[in-house]
């Protein structure tokens, strides 16, 4: 059995909760735009996902969220996405850092997911409880019924909370505080959390992510 995005969405577009959703995506004031927000699972090589990234919601200033969570096309680094590629170089040093896109990641089976997929341009947190969280864990839920030996990765308060919400009894989890200013240095930072992601990779005879971003 192989799991169908495009199928998966239909099936949830019919349901009544998907309605405000659906008002959610059509306002004018929504970020990231609207054919970006499912760019996480569109495209997306389920066959191949080996790792679950979970964020909290897109960057609020407008043009800077891309659809994949602490990705950006901005020039300017974010600061969770700054301390996230700090990271990575403590034990990755020839890691190539060239974009602050997180494309590379997608494409080796890094599935890089915001609980929450909409915000409104200049607020954090403006469309939680609206139903994405709802939308994400039917979604999770039927990617955990097909696939085993996925790699969660929570980062955060936030990211725990929704994703205990999960059967996650054939999965990995791996957890440490979220990369913001205010919680790297709850844990983040000094976590070599990439690192260990890579190594569950190895234990599972399974390709090891390259963090270099293009």
């Amino acid at each position: 059995m192989k799991f169908n995005w495009n199928d998966f969405l239909k099936e949830e577009e019919k349901k009544d909760y998907f309605k405000v959703l659906n008002n959610l995506i059509n306002l004018p004031n929504v970020t990231p735009s609207k054919d970006l927000i499912f760019k996480a699972m569109e495209n997306f090589n389920f066959d191949d996902l080996k790792v679950v990234i979970i964020g909290q919601d897109p960057y609020p200033n407008l043009g800077d969220a891309d659809g994949l969570c602490f990705s950006t096309n901005a020039i300017k680094t974010p600061a969770s996405l700054k301390n996230i590629f700090n990271e990575i170089k403590k034990d990755y040093l020839d890691t190539i850092i060239k974009s602050n896109s997180l494309n590379n990641w997608k494409n080796q089976g890094v599935l890089l997911l915001n609980s929450i997929l909409t915000n409104e341009v200049g607020k954090t947190l403006a469309h939680k409880n609206l139903g994405w969280e709802k939308f994400n864990l039917h979604f999770l839920n039927k990617i955990n019924q097909i696939y085993k030996n996925i790699i969660y990765v929570v980062l955060g308060k936030d990211a725990y909370n929704f994703i205990s919400k999960l059967d996650l009894n054939n999965q990995i989890l791996l957890s440490t505080s979220h990369p913001s200013p205010l919680g790297a240095y709850r844990g983040f930072i000094g976590s070599h959390i990439f690192k260990k992601i890579n190594d569950e990779l190895i234990k599972l005879n399974k390709q090891t992510i390259n963090w270099s971003t293009y």
